[in-house]
């Protein structure tokens, strides 16, 4: 490290954020996925889940995903039970995002009129057709803004998970200048450079996507 220049800094972020969006992309992923379905099992009042989605929303809303995370990888092992950095982080942040996806999408589906939900009884549809083709493209046209805001939430949550260890930007930059001070500038301009070689392109194909959803809704 003490005979690294500026230009040496550059692989290495280029990794870093090769980590960051890895983690990001599969977290987003799953907390959609998550999301959706507790969303769903919310909009049609299931006995059993509703109170622990309820709970699981409110835990994740409410405490740092630093604590969590810390909580997974460190205290988890003592009963046996042990992950890797990067299968915590996804771990912790599809949790997290699925949280707040839940709300997202929960919303939507109760903007959806109850004359709609009427008239797909009254033509036959089972539950399963209705939910598929009826629910699940109108909550998620409704949600969408909301659903981006998270997307970028979490990839910038992703900084959080430095401390297990997670060799991403943010822990890259204070390893290198626990090390260096004297690159202190150059480390900063490169983490800033990184989120934003992340979250410009993805900020542009989340709006994009947003804009293809709401005009094959609404026409416009």
């Amino acid at each position: 490290m003490d005979q690294y220049s500026t230009f040496d800094l550059i692989p290495i972020f280029a990794r870093a954020a090769g980590t960051t969006l890895i983690v990001a992309s599969s977290s987003i992923l799953f907390a959609f996925v998550i999301g959706l379905l507790a969303g769903i099992a919310l909009f049609y009042k299931v006995p059993v889940l509703k109170p622990v989605i309820y709970a699981y929303v409110e835990f994740f809303r409410n405490t740092p995903s630093l604590i969590q995370a810390y909580f997974i990888f460190y205290g988890l092992p003592k009963v046996s039970v042990q992950f890797d950095s990067h299968t915590c982080s996804i771990i912790v942040l599809s949790l997290l995002g699925g949280a707040y996806m839940c709300e997202a999408i929960h919303s939507g589906l109760k903007a959806i009129p109850n004359n709609q939900l009427e008239l797909a009884k009254a033509m036959g549809l089972s539950r399963l057709h209705t939910t598929v083709h009826l629910l699940i493209p109108q909550s998620i046209s409704t949600s969408i803004a909301a659903i981006n805001n998270n997307s970028i939430f979490l990839t910038k949550e992703v900084s959080a998970m430095k401390i297990i260890l997670l060799p991403e930007i943010v822990y890259q930059a204070f390893a290198i200048i626990s090390l260096r001070t004297d690159l202190t500038l150059p480390v900063a301009v490169m983490t800033i450079a990184s989120y934003l070689a992340i979250l410009l392109p993805m900020t542009y194909l989340l709006s994009l996507a947003e804009r293809k959803i709401r005009f094959a809704e609404f026409g416009a």
